[in-house]
Formats: C-alpha cells, structure tokens, sequence
C-alpha cells in the first residue's frame, strides 16, 4: 500500500499544488465563458462518400431544423451555414445554461464536379443528408480495348 507523507522540506511539492490550484481555475473559467480556453473543434463533422453515380455527405446538425440552416452547392464545393440560438422561454428565467447558441459556416471541397441541378438533401434524426451526383462527363467511363 502506498501511503503519501508531506515533506515540508521538499521546494518542489509548492509547484505541484500550484498545478492543480491553476487547472481547477480553468476548468472554472472554461464554466464561466464556455469552451473559449480550448482549441475550437470544427462543426458541424461531416462525412464524405464516393459511390459510382453520387457523392453522399452527411452532417451532424442536432438541435438544427431546416429554417437554421442554409446550403449551398457549385460545381467543386458544398457550403453549409447556419445557426442555433439559445434562449429561455417566455416567461422563464436561466439558473443556468451550458448549451451555448452557435453560428457556423463549414465548406467542403469535392473531389470531382457534381451536378447542381439534381443535388438533393434531407434531415434524418439530427443528420443531414446531401446526394451530389457526378457530372456525366466526370463519371468514370469503362474503355473497350482492342486487339491487332
């Protein structure tokens, strides 16, 4: 069994309490004004599939409707903005609130050119769903060789 003894002597024991003081006031801090104190995460996260007609891109958007968010496509790139606002019901007052409101704008590059015109998207469970189908003339062809 280990037990711990204070070495009243030791000048290094003062830095390890200091540590601990300085990592409990920014948890605190981080309480007080959100996440600010840490590196921002990019949002919302998105995956990218490439299947043989179409590129399907789902992103998570929960606590987003469809009136908070705002899509946009061209040819080479997909942009999705929107925002969450956090506010208390009418006529009830904040003890204490830890979902902040948010306002995003992420862009997503895409490997080939779609087709603006037949790009569709949904929202399923706090997901959202975009088909891009591949230009015709990017699509991959299969070529015919002959022989002499």
């Amino acid at each position: 069994m280990f037990s711990y003894i204070r070495d009243p002597y030791d000048p290094l024991q003062a830095f390890g309490l200091f540590r601990r003081r300085m990592d409990h006031l920014f948890r605190e801090l981080d309480d007080v004004v959100g996440t600010r104190t840490q590196p921002r995460e990019v949002w919302p996260r998105v995956n990218l599939a490439d299947t043989k007609d179409a590129f399907i891109l789902q992103a998570e958007i929960p606590g987003l409707g469809v009136e908070d968010i705002d899509l946009s496509v061209t040819a080479e790139s997909l942009t999705l903005r929107g925002e969450r606002k956090e506010k208390a019901p009418e006529g009830y007052s904040v003890h204490r609130q830890e979902r902040r409101g948010l306002r995003f704008s992420r862009s997503v590059a895409l490997p080939a050119r779609v087709d603006v015109e037949r790009v569709s998207a949904e929202v399923r469970n706090g997901l959202l769903v975009v088909t891009l189908p591949k230009h015709p003339e990017d699509r991959p062809r299969s070529i015919t060789i002959k022989t002499n």
